[in-house]
């Protein structure tokens, strides 16, 4: 089953007709700040991860095995000079059985700032903040079991000016698990994850002085693999788990472009199903504009934080899982000379409702 279901996405690459991808273009949005702060905390690495609802923006597989109705909800700010800037996401999903979950979520990117357009006499004709927006609807199965499949179905909108350009793109991604069966007191398991996002390599079409041009959208591809143990024996609590431990990492790579293409880890160990710490790493090239003495090649950072899970349905009669997520780190150059920016930070606030 592994090596069929990731022979689809293997049959697909020859397929996608691919644009060349500018440096630069909306690097905020799909290179910036992630989606979950989990995430964040954890190196950037997520295309493994199932049962997160912040999987859509990672692998769209991921949303198939949520439990019942999800609602998540991740703030982060500011993004270097733009001290008012925020990314926001919000999502929503459900999962209807074990062959389908929906979701929808919507990824913001706002600069923050407001800005002046004025005619040629100097009078005031509109006021605007520049900002971009992601709409995606996501569907995912479980067609047999620990073989997960999802497809994302995007509208981008980026509004630079006071005009608007629009595009539409498609994501694929794929999930297999590996549980290696029980053993004294704890169980294992090991995910292998692979998504390509932009399969169909839209364009979006800018209007700028009257001139139109064509810019291409990232195809991104992820291939991640994540390890996970559940230690079981009831030390401390009859009904919650005493620790867990996650640990993965991440190719990433752009079909159609020589940079941000790098390597993402994490760590993260949960006491009692209550308490989170999260360590991670990433490394990702970068260019330079051809000018190596002032200008980094590459980027790479430590990655750290925390969650609060608050497990009402083990602890009461009520369905309900609470989780909190926060990350506070420095943002890292791409200058070689020392630059102090304030620390960026990223909540997420995530409510499961557990039907079933």
């Amino acid at each position: 089953m592994m090596k069929k279901s990731f022979s689809i996405l293997l049959f697909l690459l020859p397929f996608v007709s691919i644009g060349q991808y500018n440096y630069g273009f909306l690097q905020e949005v799909y290179f910036g700040r992630q989606a979950s702060a989990r995430a964040e905390a954890l190196g950037k690495a997520y295309s493994s991860i199932d049962g997160d609802l912040a999987t859509i923006f990672f692998n769209p597989a991921g949303t198939s095995t949520i439990d019942g109705v999800e609602l998540i909800g991740t703030l982060a700010s500011p993004f270097y000079l733009l001290e008012n800037a925020e990314h926001s996401n919000l999502a929503v999903g459900y999962n209807v059985n074990q062959y389908l979950s929906i979701g929808f979520s919507r990824n913001h990117f706002s600069y923050g700032e407001e800005y002046t357009l004025m005619d040629l006499g100097g009078q005031v004709y509109k006021e605007y903040t520049p900002k971009t927006s992601i709409y995606t609807l996501n569907v995912s199965s479980q067609p047999v079991k620990n073989f997960m499949i999802g497809l994302n179905t995007n509208y981008l909108i980026y509004e630079p000016l006071d005009n608007q350009a629009n595009a539409i793109y498609v994501d694929l991604g794929l999930i297999k698990k590996f549980e290696l069966g029980q053993k004294l007191f704890s169980n294992h398991s090991i995910n292998l994850g692979a998504s390509i996002s932009n399969l169909n390599s839209a364009k979006t079409e800018i209007e700028d002085l009257g001139q139109k041009s064509k810019e291409a959208l990232p195809v991104i591809t992820r291939i991640g693999v994540n390890y996970q143990l559940q230690f079981d024996k009831n030390w401390i609590s009859d009904t919650l788990k005493t620790f867990g431990i996650l640990l993965q990492g991440e190719y990433k790579f752009l079909m159609n472009s020589d940079y941000h293409n790098g390597i993402h880890s994490g760590l993260e160990f949960t006491l009692l199903e209550v308490l989170t710490t999260r360590i991670g790493y990433y490394l990702e090239n970068q260019f330079d504009y051809d000018q190596p003495s002032f200008n980094k090649d590459e980027i790479s950072a430590i990655t750290y934080g925390f969650g609060v899970q608050l497990p009402f349905h083990k602890l009461t009669k009520i369905p309900l899982r609470l989780n909190f997520d926060y990350a506070s780190m420095p943002q890292p150059s791409y200058i070689k000379d020392d630059t102090d920016w304030d620390n960026f930070n990223s909540y997420t606030l995530r409510l499961n409702w557990m039907l079933n």
